[in-house]
């Protein structure tokens, strides 16, 4: 249902012309697939262990960061939460 949408039948030529397109680009794909990953496999081992340790140490980072400032946030509203005060003592030390 095209719910009050326009569309001009398709046209068997121009359906060829953009399968023609899309095995050039697979063609395309291809060539630089086998150039640059089957060639270059321990470049490819390289670059994904040096991403992981990237990742590894910002997931480190990041995680740090966030547990601070919840920790100083607590540590800030420990006047009103007065039964928190020694879990947050606990935590700061």
């Amino acid at each position: 249902m095209t719910y009050g949408v326009k569309t001009k039948p398709s046209d068997s030529s121009s359906r060829k012309k953009s399968h023609a397109l899309s095995d050039v680009q697979r063609d395309a794909v291809r060539e630089v697939f086998e150039n640059v990953y089957i060639a270059n496999k321990w470049r490819i081992v390289r670059v994904n262990f040096l991403r992981g340790i990237a990742f590894g140490l910002g997931t480190f980072l990041g995680g740090t960061i966030v547990v601070a400032i919840l920790i100083w946030i607590l540590s800030q509203t420990v006047d009103i939460f007065p039964p928190l005060q020694r879990v947050v003592e606990s935590l700061q030390k």
